[in-house]
């Protein structure tokens, strides 16, 4: 799911959607994701306890985790783990990635009213 808001967009309005309309969970914790956007390779071990701690953390929580909603650096890794949590199917995270809008790929393919658009592989809803 994506939505695509104004810089005055007031808080209160984006937690009702989420939690009315999405029907997400309120979190208990926030957890916020920030890094880089140099690509780096992180030794398969390392990626493995990093991606299944983040999961565990969240899960364990009630977490909702945030990134820069961009694929490089540290935030690829995050996905990653997403990605392969949601390959197991073992329960729902919800991760949340905010990105400015002249970075979004495929952007012309959101414009437009009730524009609804599924990513399964990004997607862990």
């Amino acid at each position: 799911m994506y939505i695509r808001v104004s810089y005055d967009t007031k808080p209160d309005s984006l937690l009702h959607l989420m939690v009315r309309d999405w029907q997400l969970e309120l979190p208990k914790l926030l957890i916020s994701v920030h890094g880089g956007l140099q690509n780096f390779e992180m030794q398969p071990k390392l990626k493995q306890v990093f991606g299944k701690g983040l999961i565990k953390a969240a899960m364990t929580t009630g977490a909702w985790i945030f990134t820069g909603g961009v694929s490089t650096g540290v935030i690829s890794h995050v996905g990653d783990a997403l990605k392969d949590h949601s390959s197991k199917s073992r329960g729902r995270v919800c991760a949340i990635g905010i990105a400015p809008w002249g970075i979004v790929e495929n952007k012309e393919d959101l414009i437009g009213r009730d524009v609804s658009i599924f990513s399964p592989e990004v997607c862990n809803f």
